[in-house]
Parts: C-alpha cells; sequence; structure tokens
C-alpha cells in the first residue's frame, strides 16, 4: 500500500518531524475548548488503486478517539506535490474555512515523503488551528500498526 516513489529519510529526520507535528498539534489542542473534533480522512493512491483499504482503519481509529468524520478524501493522483493534488488542496480549504478541525492520514507519506513539503502542511494545518493526526507516526517503524493519536 505504499506509494511508488520512496525517498530516504534518516531515523533522526524522521522523529525530527514527529516532534514537530506533536508540537504543533499539542498547541493546538491546549488553545482548543474541549469537544468532539471533527476530522477529514485522507488517503493518496496511485491511479485506479482502491482507496477503502486505506480508509477501513482510519475510520476505526476516528471511532477509537472519539472523532466526528467530517469528509473522506480520496487522491488517486500519486506521488505529486501536495500543492499539486487536487484531495489535499480541498483538505486544506476545509481546515482554513473551518469545516473540519485537522485531517487524519494513514502515514505522512500520504501529504509528502518530501520532509520540507510535509514540514509546510503541518505548519499550514496547525497556523489553521487543525491538527495532523496519523495511523502510523513518522517514525513508525518501531511502532508499526500503532496508531498515533494527535498528541502522541
Amino acid at each position: 500500500m505504499s506509494q511508488s516513489t520512496t525517498i530516504h529519510v534518516s531515523a533522526e529526520e524522521l522523529l525530527r518531524l514527529q516532534r514537530r507535528r506533536k508540537q504543533y498539534n499539542q498547541a493546538v489542542l491546549a488553545d482548543a475548548p474541549a469537544r468532539r473534533r471533527r476530522l477529514a480522512l485522507y488517503v493518496r493512491t496511485m491511479p485506479g488503486v482502491d482507496p477503502e483499504p486505506w480508509f477501513e482503519p482510519l475510520r476505526l481509529e476516528a471511532a477509537r478517539q472519539g472523532w466526528k468524520v467530517g469528509r473522506e478524501i480520496h487522491d488517486d493522483c500519486g506521488p505529486l506535490a501536495p500543492q499539486q493534488s487536487p484531495g489535499w488542496l480541498r483538505a486544506r480549504k476545509l481546515q482554513h474555512e473551518g469545516y473540519v478541525d485537522g485531517v487524519l492520514i494513514p502515514d505522512r507519506s500520504h501529504i509528502s515523503q518530501d520532509s520540507a513539503e510535509y514540514e509546510t502542511e503541518l505548519r499550514f494545518v496547525s497556523e489553521r488551528l487543525c491538527v495532523t493526526a496519523l495511523l502510523r507516526p513518522e517514525a513508525g517503524h518501531a511502532e508499526a500498526g500503532r496508531p498515533c493519536s494527535p498528541d502522541r
């Protein structure tokens, strides 16, 4: 289920990105009133690939966390830059306009495997007072299969 283009990223870089995402999410959650969050589920696949195997665990995680699913967004554009992915642009717009409180994705590659692009998108989400939640955290090879809530 991985994207076709693989970029090698060091373990240190993955941990740095994970810490950055956690910091952004904690800042948003600390300033936000306690309420049920509404997240968009976002999946990016290669053209013609069924997204359902990705969406099902996202739905289960949203239910486990007590989150409402605001939208399910599927990009079948393959590994484009986030700013060229129509579905990701729709997810950004929903967050910017306040229709959802964040996004839940299987892993960072669904946004971008490029660290700079990924970090730019994390910042954008955070600046809209939204969270980025992953099923598998950036440094998730050691925690494979373990869900990742926004504060982890």
